[in-house]
């Protein structure tokens, strides 16, 4: 399947698909784990209101990393315009 991942994130598989993107399970490379990336669908990358909806996701969850019972954020960024959150596979 291809994606609109980075580079460092390989082997991307589809594991989630919602109202705002999917969800990739990948192995990333630098830092040699598994990790989730939510990516904005492509459909939302144009529209304002909700990359900064997504931005503030991946900010508010980052805030909370440290919090009992939530998954640790490891990266956020933008792809091929694309907004993207990585953060903490959990099976």
């Amino acid at each position: 399947m291809a994606t609109r991942l980075p580079d460092r994130y390989r082997h991307p598989e589809l594991i989630a698909r919602g109202g705002m993107g999917e969800v990739f399970r990948a192995e990333d490379a630098d830092l040699e784990r598994i990790v989730a990336v939510k990516l904005l669908s492509e459909h939302y990358a144009d529209n304002d209101a909700t990359r900064g909806r997504f931005t503030r996701e991946a900010l508010a969850a980052a805030r909370l990393s440290n919090a009992p019972s939530t998954v640790t954020i490891f990266d956020v960024g933008e792809h091929d315009g694309r907004p993207y959150i990585v953060m903490e596979y959990l099976p």
